[in-house]
């Protein structure tokens, strides 16, 4: 069952030198993933300041965060994997050796990379910092969900997803089931529940909730123009969110259906979008150059100009 891996409790605050004790207690942040020049991007929601610049390989991508410390961004152009410590904001490794490295995931122990270029998807031991395997996906992968299983998307005009059936105490691929995600899924939901995943397809503005565990489709429902990205809201429970690129903005869903519950606009060429605690929603701006994020209560909106073409986006808790 896939779960939300959510950074919580106290930790060690980011600035741009380094970690800096706070007394104030928790402050909820994010990182993005920069293009130009090649960084991640650390903002505090509270106060709406960029906190820390990390120097990555060229034009990263995806990114994801786990243990409330790590971040994990890809750089497809690079062929690279970095490991980033949040905390200090540094960079701890980088793989390199990938060819077209497009999303990543993990489960805490195994960082699982979609491999585009090689149409693989690369396994690396989190504890060891070794690449465990590597295995052939074909078509080539577009984007990866993981937890006791791995939810592979593909590119191209496939159709289906691949349901690889993961040894957790090994990092290996058991088995792979695929089956009909109803239309070409591209995006897919880092966070579900129980076994439901929920996914975008290319070039549209249709949004699909999918019953990996049936092997089935529960329901489709187009919602904008060209929804690229999706996520589920852990604390809300029955809410995802998605970023539609060309109509600027991100929308509260339905779980149970995919009807639209609120439409934030704003956000120039939305790129991804994540919900921080039970009080923020924040997305990558790529057409701003910015990172956007709401407060719940209130629903106001902060734009913070973080550099060129940001795309990945994480969320992390500052002490």
């Amino acid at each position: 069952m896939l779960r939300a891996l959510i950074v919580a409790g106290l930790v060690s605050a980011l600035c741009a030198g380094g970690a800096v004790a706070r007394p104030d207690g928790g402050s909820p942040a994010v990182f993005v993933s920069v293009g130009s020049p090649s960084q991640i991007v650390g903002v505090d929601l509270t106060s709406g300041r960029v906190v820390a610049r990390v120097r990555v390989p060229a034009s990263p991508g995806d990114m994801t965060s786990y243990g409330a410390r790590h971040l994990l961004v890809v750089s497809p152009r690079a062929g690279a994997l970095t490991l980033v410590d949040s905390f200090e904001g540094r960079v701890l490794h980088v793989w390199r050796g990938f060819g077209r490295p497009v999303a990543v995931a993990t489960n805490g122990s195994y960082a699982y990379v979609a491999d585009a270029a090689r149409s693989e998807l690369a396994i690396v031991d989190l504890g060891t910092w070794k690449v465990r395997g590597r295995v052939a996906i074909r078509p080539e992968p577009r984007d990866v969900a993981v937890s006791d299983v791995a939810l592979v998307t593909h590119a191209g005009a496939s159709a289906n997803l691949t349901v690889a059936d993961l040894s957790w105490s090994q990092g290996r691929v058991l088995r792979f089931r695929h089956f009909p995600a109803g239309g070409k899924a591209e995006g897919i939901s880092r966070q579900a529940d129980s076994a439901y995943a929920y996914v975008t397809y290319a070039g549209s503005g249709v949004v699909g909730g999918l019953d990996w565990g049936r092997e089935r489709v529960r329901w489709q429902r187009r919602v904008g123009a060209n929804v690229v990205a999706i996520a589920v809201d852990a604390y809300h429970g029955r809410q995802l969110w998605v970023a539609d690129r060309d109509a600027g903005a991100v929308l509260a869903l339905s779980n149970g259906d995919g009807h639209v519950l609120r439409r934030l606009r704003g956000c120039p060429g939305a790129r991804a979008v994540t919900v921080v605690g039970s009080a923020w929603v924040a997305a990558a701006c790529g057409g701003a150059n910015a990172l956007a994020f709401w407060r719940q209560r209130s629903w106001g909106r902060k734009l913070v100009d973080v550099g060129g073409r940001p795309s990945g986006i994480a969320e992390v808790v500052l002490p």
